[in-house]
């Protein structure tokens, strides 16, 4: 009886020493979690159902032409009068959140354009409202669908009438 005894109570520390490495925890700096939730290479860009079943690199290019085309398309729909000639490039920030809906967030160095076409943030958020929902952003180190903002050059050229 005493040998089982002897054997139980060692068989229950032996599991309670090898148990505890189940409850350690690891620490991380911040710093290592700013490092994984940098955007790398391996990531997943934003794309277009129709930009599928192409390389990494042509999906966002195919993800940025179509938004281009969307936006030439919405500026070319409309009969725009400008007050003053124009030559200007205006920068779109997209954001593409984590369930694929885009949004026209902002538009730098806009101040002279909008004051010679007052209604052009109006056509440009339509024109970005109007396009199909998109497949978001996805950090592969973690497999989850990511909000991201991506920067959409546009050169504004006008002359008065």
């Amino acid at each position: 009886m005493k040998k089982s005894f002897y054997i139980l109570q060692s068989l229950f520390l032996m599991s309670i020493l090898v148990g505890c490495e189940y409850f350690s925890t690891t620490t991380y700096t911040p710093q290592q979690i700013k490092k994984a939730s940098e955007w790398s290479t391996e990531d997943q860009g934003p794309s277009f159902e129709s930009c599928q079943g192409l390389s990494a690199e042509e999906q966002f290019l195919c993800f940025k032409d179509t938004l281009s085309q969307a936006v030439y398309d919405a500026l070319n729909a409309e009969e725009l009068i400008a007050s003053e000639a124009l030559n200007e490039e205006i920068i779109l920030i997209i954001t593409i959140d984590n369930e694929g809906n885009l949004a026209l967030d902002s538009i730098e160095n806009r101040a002279s354009v909008t004051s010679a076409l007052p209604n052009l943030t109006e056509i440009l958020t339509n024109a970005i409202l109007s396009l199909p929902k998109a497949i978001p952003s996805t950090k592969t180190n973690v497999g989850i669908s990511v909000t991201t903002s991506i920067k959409l050059p546009i050169r504004v050229v006008a002359s008065p009438q």
